[in-house]
């Protein structure tokens, strides 16, 4: 008898695999009960689906050269569906999902069975031949095996018995319509839409998680009892009781320090779907910096410690593993699969479910019954918040909960989010609020272009020696950066931060930082500083910007003030560079910002009138961008009703095109890099790269070109621009030579 493997080094016999991926699939139906409320009998289709999805791997060319075939399995284990004892509907649904579980349907069209009534002898009646070479595997070893596998599912000595195969079982797998069941998918798609991504997704899921190695979803542990581990329940503050006992969506407002993410988690505790093993729900932290996002990956492993219930996604979430000595090929490849109870993301990595991205079947799935915690919402521009907006009420629909918090939303935005769903609000009283104050206002009259003796006038420097910590000067673009840390660096010892290093660089200032603090006289940096360094500042002194930004660049100064109830200084420019205009849009907040600080010129910013203060610095822009933002929701939703579930996301390439950043080698590491690739040292290559904005590539095009025609490299941009890792990259033409 020969014999039928579904997997290779290590040899893995076709029900050896199948058993491994059932077991999968029974642990996601015990944890997503809401699936069945969604789409009832989900799980006893998906069942089906899984048992038969590799029965086609028995053909005798995948056996022997299974990557040089040039056939699909799948189409070979669709026609066995037909022996199910279930209505049409259900059997197609089945088929569907075992056909789809690698390629979507469209980029199977060319290579699907049509009728030989005009074309002659089929490539899958040849296949066929090539499986059927096995059927005594199949008949002895694989069915015989389906009763106790249906038992064993099921929880019955008296399963279903819906696999009925005939005598005459070879004659019927010849006759499959595939032409009839494309036609099916085509009339049903709209009143099947949802059991059609959760078919495919629930497959892809235990498929790929089986093909791990792992046999079961994690789940997450009682949160409230690992939080009281670091906060006992009677210090709790007010909102974080609230927000403990709130069932249903959340907008929680709260001072910066307060702790709104030990709120966010105990909300998350509170609406947890669970069984006896433990929380169920998927749970996605949402935030939209890779820095912070890397921090509170931190933060969470910390409560939770296993790295495999603590997820991290976004574009370079692999190097951050590799640069935390965790097992990075491993995780990164769980992150992207329905197994990590807990992740912490961009919302980016999220719309993929919607875009029609990827598996987005998987996704959606996950998503389904979700808790969403999206913090520091304001931050994004008025495209993405417009497409967040529209994936909130997706995410309504498939029984997820959401929870928004942030310390300054404008009243404009908090209208937008609850124009979505129902929310319950939850704000820090005044009182409890203004206990939070860190901060006194100046709003200086001048700009960067003085500098030096806006630090004499200011006394910055005397404060810097008194707190032994230094001061940091914020500035709104990487150009006004490098050119204050030119003017500062010969009188003072000066450490330049922002976004044109690479992440090496990047990396190796940071930990000089945290590690050395004291012995910097000033730091300049851009906005990078608002999300990333857990440091306290002496002082700042920062240029104009929206007010909601200028909040998040406070508090980097005197972090723990509130602590003591001690008030630190902040100084505030009037005037920025002509660059500020491009940056900041519509840039009237930008001047209305400055006005309002201005009538609290001199005294303490109360943490309670924050909130107030930031709508009104939107107030004359407001209605302008709530049009701006609907217009993108608007256009995502309408993009989100054309994804098809099993069909290549028509919008896929745009939206990489939207949301991918280019990432860039600088010219004088390029030698450097090709090494890397020669030794297959992939990971090493992150630490050369520099993000960079797409308006720096347009205006510099002619100093980029690919690092080889061939190989990775094709992949790979270079930058033909001056680099120096003191100062990053700068927009001057590289005149040669390498730094070693």
């Amino acid at each position: 008898m020969k014999l039928c493997y579904a997997k290779f080094n290590p040899h893995q016999f076709l029900e050896c695999h199948t058993l491994d991926a059932i077991n999968v699939l029974k642990s996601i139906k015990n944890a997503f009960p809401w699936l069945e409320e969604l789409s009832p009998g989900i799980f006893e289709l998906s069942f089906y689906a899984v048992l038969l999805h590799d029965i086609g791997k028995c053909a005798r060319g995948f056996q022997k050269k299974k990557n040089k075939w040039g056939y699909r399995h799948e189409i070979l284990s669709v026609p066995f569906v037909q022996f199910l004892d279930f209505p049409e509907k259900e059997r197609n649904l089945i088929a569907l999902a075992i056909l789809t579980h690698h390629k979507t349907l469209d980029e199977l069209e060319e290579i699907l069975p049509v009728s030989t009534a005009e074309v002659g002898p089929l490539e899958f009646d040849e296949k066929l031949e090539e499986l059927l070479e096995r059927a005594e595997y199949i008949e002895k070893m694989f069915l015989p095996r389906i009763p106790n596998i249906e038992a064993y599912y099921f929880g019955t000595t008296r399963p279903p018995r819906k696999f009925n195969f005939p005598k005459d079982w070879r004659e019927k797998l010849r006759e499959f319509d595939f032409q009839k069941l494309r036609e099916w998918y085509k009339d049903n798609l709209d009143a099947e839409r949802k059991t059609l991504a959760f078919m495919r997704g629930l497959l892809n899921a235990s498929d790929h998680l089986a093909s791990a190695g792992e046999l079961e979803i994690l789940l997450l542990p009682d949160i409230a009892e690992r939080l009281e581990l670091k906060i006992p329940r009677g210090k709790l503050r007010p909102l974080q009781v609230e927000a403990f006992n709130s069932e249903g969506n959340l907008l929680l407002r709260a001072p910066t320090g307060y702790g709104k993410t030990e709120a966010a988690l105990l909300w998350a505790n509170r609406n947890a779907f669970r069984n006896k093993e433990g929380i169920t729900s998927r749970i996605f932290y949402v935030l939209p910096y890779k820095a912070s996002i890397n921090a509170m990956h931190q933060r969470m492993m910390d409560i939770f410690s296993d790295p495999s219930l603590v997820g991290v996604l976004h574009s370079s979430a692999s190097f951050y593993l590799y640069t935390s000595a965790l097992e990075y090929r491993r995780l990164s490849s769980l992150y992207h699969k329905i197994y990590t109870p807990l992740k912490v993301t961009t919302p980016f990595q999220l719309m993929k479910a919607f875009f029609g991205v990827g598996f987005h079947e998987m996704l959606k799935t996950e998503l389904s019954g979700s808790l969403l915690i999206f913090d520091e919402i304001h931050a994004y521009e008025p495209n993405v918040l417009g497409i967040i907006l529209a994936m909130l009420n997706e995410l309504e629909g498939l029984k997820a909960k959401i929870m928004v918090m942030t310390a300054t939303l404008p009243d404009f935005l908090e209208e937008l989010i609850k124009n979505t769903a129902d929310f319950k609000e939850l704000k820090t009283p005044a009182e409890e609020a203004d206990r939070f104050t860190r901060h006194r206002v100046h709003v200086v009259d001048g700009g960067m272009a003085s500098v030096e003796e806006l630090i004499d006038e200011l006394g910055l420097h005397r404060k810097v020696k008194k707190t032994s910590r230094p001061a940091l000067i914020a500035c709104n673009s990487v150009d006004r950066a490098v050119s204050v840390y030119k003017e500062l660096s010969g009188d003072y010892r000066v450490l330049l931060l922002h976004s044109r290093f690479t992440q090496g660089d990047r990396e190796a200032k940071e930990k000089t930082l945290l590690e050395k603090i004291s012995d910097y006289d000033f730091v300049v940096a851009t906005q990078v500083v608002e999300v990333s360094l857990d440091v306290s500042f002496s002082t700042i002194l920062t240029e104009p910007a929206p007010l909601d930004a200028l909040i998040q660049r406070f508090g980097r100064v005197n972090r723990q003030g509130w602590r003591e109830g001690r008030i630190e200084d902040v100084y505030v420019l009037t005037k920025g560079s002509d660059a500020d205009r491009k940056i900041y849009k519509p840039y009237k907040v930008v001047e209305e910002s400055v006005k309002i600080l201005q009538e609290f010129d001199g005294r303490e910013l109360r943490e309670s009138i924050i909130p107030k203060l930031v709508s009104k610095a939107y107030a004359h822009v407001s209605d302008e961008l709530v049009e701006e933002v609907r217009y993108y929701q608007k256009m995502a939703q309408e993009v989100f009703n054309n994804v098809k579930p099993m069909m290549k996301g028509e919008d896929e390439q745009k939206f990489y095109k939207m949301f991918n950043g280019l990432e860039v080698v600088p010219g004088t590491y390029q030698g450097t890099v090709s090494k890397l690739l020669d030794k297959k040292m992939g990971m090493e290559v992150y630490k050369y790269l520099i993000p960079i904005p797409m308006w720096l590539y347009h205006a510099e095009r002619e100093n980029f070109h690919p690092l080889s025609d061939r190989g990775r490299g094709k992949y790979i941009l270079v930058a033909e621009l001056e680099y120096d890792p003191e100062k990053g990259l700068q927009r001057v033409p590289l005149n040669g030579g390498e730094i070693f």
